[in-house]
């Protein structure tokens, strides 16, 4: 089994201390897009 986690580059404080858990970084290109259309919105 495995954990990711991502952080916010240059948050140095928070990758220390993931990495005094245990955690490593390891060299990935994490991608995303932000879709807006046919996107049902639903009000509360």
């Amino acid at each position: 089994m495995k954990i990711n986690l991502q952080i916010v580059a240059g948050n140095e404080a928070v990758a220390a201390f993931y990495e005094s858990l245990g955690y490593a970084v390891e060299p990935r290109v994490s991608m995303g897009k932000r879709i807006q259309a046919n996107i049902p919105s639903h009000d509360l």
